[in-house]
């Protein structure tokens, strides 16, 4: 199965998981990149306004894959903005695509994922994964905040992910 990585990623985190989890499958990766520098308050701006970011284009002719599997952070309960374009382009498509998200996880799990999803590509994903920063770190003391936002994946971090993808969701 021909299979493609895209990820958007402003902190590194879901980067770093995205190029690990397509090394592991031997599949091509896309980087959604911005046109515009993104702020923490660019985030917030397109998540109250639901606006779309301009990214540059993705050179790849992505009918041709077999699946897509989308690597991106929830922002204040929403995929992250960028991959907003990539969505459109999946309206009334057939590929099929799984959605994974590493988020900080303060809030917990985003349960409105799949259904975001839906709305925007026209149909569901495969499998909807909420990975989350905070089951990473120790229960006590309970990491705040800040401290999940700041916290940057170790190599070890990745390699655990990615084979809890690989073996616990049979990606």
């Amino acid at each position: 199965m021909n299979k493609i990585v895209i990820t958007y990623s402003f902190t590194g985190n879901n980067g770093k998981l995205a190029k690990a989890l397509a090394e592991k499958l031997n599949a091509e990766l896309l980087i959604v990149k911005e046109k515009n520098k993104r702020s923490v308050l660019t985030i917030l701006l397109d998540t109250v306004f639901n606006r779309t970011p301009k990214i540059e284009d993705i050179v790849k002719d992505l009918d041709q894959e077999d699946q897509l599997i989308f690597v991106a952070p929830v922002w204040f309960g929403k995929i992250a903005s960028p991959l907003r374009p990539v969505f459109s382009f999946l309206k009334n498509k057939t590929i099929p695509y799984v959605i994974i998200s590493l988020s900080a996880g303060a809030d917990g799990i985003n349960p409105n994922l799949e259904k975001e999803a839906s709305k925007s590509t026209g149909k569901a994903p495969l499998k909807t994964i909420n990975l989350l920063i905070k089951d990473l770190l120790p229960v006590e003391p309970k990491p705040s905040r800040q401290m999940l936002d700041a916290y940057r994946l170790t190599d070890q971090d990745t390699e655990f992910l990615v084979e809890k993808l690989l073996y616990d969701f049979k990606l």
